[in-house]
């Protein structure tokens, strides 16, 4: 049995999720970086890194911090497993940019926030109440997509 095997047959879906981001963050330290895993795995790292900045900080959060770089990575990830309301509302807050796409250089993202960070902190914040009242299941969706693709998911 594989360890990510192991992660799906837990009982909670909050064990399968944590299990598995154990596994994908210790294969991404064992690699050099997380953008070095199969493109599955990338799709559930880009959507934890999302998942546990907008838990903290919100979007206007994701986007100032080192995370904002993977916005459109983010994106298609969300699209890819198939929670295509969240991505509609991820798609909104990149639009909130000046420029597109959204600046992959730290201090460049951020002089662009700063400029508008009272007309961002508004539009991001009613964006940050959408996801939160999102009808889609990602915990669910997440596992389904993982389950499918197992073989890529190998460590």
């Amino acid at each position: 049995m594989t360890e990510i095997d192991f992660a799906l047959n837990q009982k909670s879906d909050t064990d399968k999720i944590e299990l598995v981001g154990t596994v994908l963050w210790n294969k991404a330290n064992e690699v050099g970086h997380f953008t070095k895993l199969s493109e599955a795995e990338k799709v559930f790292v880009f959507i934890d890194i999302f998942e546990s900045e907008i838990n903290r900080n919100g979007l206007f959060g994701f986007f100032y911090n080192a995370s904002g770089k993977y916005a459109h990575e983010v994106l298609q990830a969300f699209q890819t497993i198939g929670a295509n309301e969240t991505a509609f509302i991820i798609n909104d807050a990149i639009k909130g940019f000046e420029v597109l796409p959204v600046p992959k250089d730290i201090l460049l993202r951020r002089q662009i926030i700063i400029k508008r960070k009272l007309a961002l902190e508004n539009f991001w914040s009613k964006l940050d109440d959408a996801l939160i009242n999102v009808s889609e299941d990602i915990v669910t969706l997440l596992i389904a997509y993982i389950a499918a693709r197992k073989t890529d998911f190998q460590y």
